[in-house]
């Protein structure tokens, strides 16, 4: 009865008065856990951390597959959940949460953490882009969600969006020029820096259609024979995917399928409409290699100077509050209807881009 009636109280708050009594419960969360471990308050040193220890655990993971005592695919797996802790830094510096003061250090970080993930676009550009989602999330001028497939119905074309850059720019890009062209002419940033993603690229697709003909080879019979120089190079390629590009792209596929999809498009109104809550099993596969996004990065949209290793922290304490006000979790029928949400008012309309 008691459950019944503070069901019943929940609902008769507005989203405004929901969104402040869930923000204030993840600052009380945040603050208690900065109050039980001291160590947290050193958040530069922290970050830096993160960042240097994850890129220097992929060299390493890299050294002992190249050198015969690792198997590739823990190779795999252990660079591409690295990766994973570069992105939610990137995500973090975006935000200012370290070394807000000092720009010399941050535009280091940026260095690191995109060179060590060079599939993506220059932290710098997607800096702008990514608070512009923050502002216009689920609605057509949110460049940043809308190139990784947001909005868009289920279909090949999503698939191919989500899981490769060239073509996210190809099928998705003169749209989204043409409903966010106001914001698109306000980035200061370039979106090309330097030829790294480029070379990336290069190597990438040079990988894959490699691959695709030696499998064509070995269906024919082996008529063409690898030797000498092409011999090692194809070698130095297959090593270099293992240890860089394949984690790269396995990570980059992961946080795609994950953020298109938990972010709502459409109708979207207010910070309490923007997200769902991503945690059943079923998505764990992806979870792995985007550090839990799914089942937290909602926390996020309401506090975004949170650091990402504290926003994990709280999660068991801030989503039966999320629940509790409201917030979808596992809302699958959501990828069906565009990321509409499903009856969030009673109220199922679908809307594609």
């Amino acid at each position: 009865m008691t459950s019944l009636v503070l069901e019943r109280k929940t609902k008769m708050f507005s989203e405004k008065e929901k969104t402040k009594r869930i923000m204030k419960w993840i600052r009380y969360s945040d603050s208690k856990l900065r109050k039980r471990f001291t160590f947290l308050r050193h958040q530069n040193a922290i970050g830096f951390g993160i960042v240097i220890g994850s890129a220097s655990g992929m060299i390493l993971l890299g050294s002992l597959y190249i050198a015969g005592l690792l198997p590739f695919w823990i190779c795999i797996i252990g660079n591409a959940i690295f990766a994973s802790f570069l992105h939610e830094m990137e995500h973090d510096l975006i935000h200012n949460i370290y070394f807000k003061e000092n720009p010399k250090i941050q535009n280091f970080l940026f260095w690191v953490v995109w060179l060590f993930r060079a599939n993506v676009v220059n932290p710098w550009f997607r800096k702008e882009i990514h608070l512009l989602h923050h502002k216009v999330s689920g609605n057509k001028e949110d460049i940043e969600e809308r190139f990784i497939s947001n909005g868009m119905p289920w279909g090949w074309k999503r698939i191919l969006v989500m899981i490769d850059p060239i073509l996210a720019v190809v099928l998705q890009g003169p749209k989204i020029k043409k409903d966010a062209i106001r914001y698109l002419r306000k980035i200061k940033s370039p979106a090309t820096k330097g030829p790294y993603q480029s070379v990336f690229l290069l190597l990438w697709y040079t990988f894959l259609g490699w691959g695709l003909f030696s499998l064509v080879n070995i269906a024919l019979a082996n008529p063409f024979h690898e030797t000498g120089i092409i011999a090692n190079i194809h070698s130095i390629l297959n090593t270099t995917a293992v240890v860089y590009l394949i984690p790269c792209w396995l990570r980059q596929s992961a946080i795609q399928i994950v953020s298109s999809n938990m972010h709502y498009y459409g109708d979207v109104k207010s910070l309490y409409r923007q997200t769902q809550v991503l945690d059943s099993w079923l998505t764990f596969p992806l979870q792995l290699f985007c550090f839990n996004f799914g089942a937290t990065h909602g926390i996020h949209h309401f506090i975004v100077t949170q650091p990402f290793y504290l926003r994990q922290a709280v999660a068991p304490k801030v989503k039966p509050i999320l629940k509790k006000y409201g917030i979808p979790f596992n809302d699958f029928k959501s990828m069906a209807h565009a990321n509409r949400e499903t009856n969030p008012e009673g109220n199922d309309a679908t809307q594609t881009v």
